[in-house]
């Protein structure tokens, strides 16, 4: 069902206090986060839950409630961060997300949406970006200003040792129909700036060779052996699988480019980057050139340390702040117009 016709769908109105604000958290899978599932594509589910103790809805509910949406803020212009755990978590003070990033940086200025869903891909998403882009579009709804579309981790992982859990040509047409249904909306979105970015590499422990010795303990034979057998793993197949789908993200971004409302960071890029200044090394092309990616799990590859990555596969905050300044440079750079010092505070007219 298409963001147009959805927004005729009848509602259901969940009215409590944090239980039921909280109920939408994938973490606790509460009952809003089940009706939700449950009646995908049939039923809005209309968060209407409050704190107890300050009687205000928590700021990163996945349903904003409608009270709140046309109250709170003032009518702030709205940030919406679309994508699965790396932005559903990125709002942690421990790590220092994007999310956590953009909203200090637009404090009072922008709200930030927080429309993550750990362990979603880009096809199990789409009911959700309908949702999503149903209450954009929704008279009561600020405009939105900017909307990050951050997919492809879960997309690229590789299963049975050889295929993506989501084919490249079901995600292709998954993006191109996320950018295409926010370029062509109207209220709420027809100026509505579009960031695609990669997703970033997995990291596989850096791989030693018998007795735990160095790969001078081997000789050259033994090594690319080695190297053969573990670049035809799951692994380092989803380490590949990942660079590939960056590069085809940035490709996609580049078709509307000509829109002047759609760029690419290359995330996977810009941390592989990183890390081979810190380890300073090889360059860029030499590891290129040698294929030993930081952490790709091959004899000779270097891993990414700790404070890049929290368990292999999720940010920590080295690779955090790498992402989060790309993604103010990019944006800052292609529409200076976005500076949280240009953007104006509303006026609340009906308190002066």
């Amino acid at each position: 069902m298409g963001a147009e016709a959805s927004k005729n769908l009848p509602e259901f109105i969940l009215f409590g206090d944090s239980l039921t604000t909280w109920s939408f958290d994938e973490l606790t899978k509460g009952y809003g986060l089940h009706l939700e599932r449950m009646y995908a594509g049939k039923v809005r589910i209309v968060n209407e839950g409050f704190q107890a103790a300050a009687h205000k809805q928590v700021a990163h509910s996945r349903t904003p409630s409608r009270s709140t949406e046309m109250t709170n803020s003032k009518q702030l212009s709205e940030i919406v961060l679309f994508c699965a755990s790396m932005t559903e978590w990125s709002f942690d003070e421990k790590t220092r997300g994007l999310g956590w990033y953009l909203e200090r940086m637009y404090a009072s200025k922008a709200n930030v949406l927080n429309e993550g869903q750990a362990g979603y891909t880009s096809s199990a998403l789409k009911h959700d970006f309908d949702r999503i882009i149903t209450r954009a579009t929704h008279p009561s709804t600020p405009p939105t200003l900017l909307f990050t579309i951050f997919l492809g981790a879960n997309d690229a992982a590789i299963i049975n040792g050889q295929d993506a859990y989501v084919p490249w040509p079901t995600f292709a047409v998954n993006i191109r129909a996320f950018i295409e249904t926010i370029l062509t909306q109207e209220d709420g979105m027809s100026e509505t700036k579009i960031v695609v970015i990669t997703p970033p590499p997995i990291n596989i422990p850096e791989a030693l060779m018998g007795g735990g010795g160095g790969v001078g303990e081997k000789d050259e034979e033994d090594v690319e052996e080695v190297n053969a057998w573990k670049k035809e793993g799951p692994r380092y197949k989803t380490y590949m699988s990942k660079k590939r789908y960056a590069e085809g993200l940035m490709d996609i971004a580049h078709e509307y480019a000509e829109t002047e409302r759609v760029i690419g960071v290359d995330f996977w890029k810009g941390i592989v980057e990183e890390k081979i200044k810190e380890d300073g090394e090889k360059t860029w092309q030499e590891i290129e050139e040698s294929g030993m990616w930081p952490g790709s799990g091959l004899i000779g590859a270097k891993s990414f340390d700790k404070g890049w990555f929290t368990d292999g596969l999720h940010l920590d905050r080295k690779g955090y702040a790498v992402l989060n300044r790309m993604v103010e440079e990019s944006v800052l750079g292609k529409w200076p117009v976005l500076a949280p010092e240009k953007l104006e505070i509303p006026v609340d007219h009906e308190h002066e």
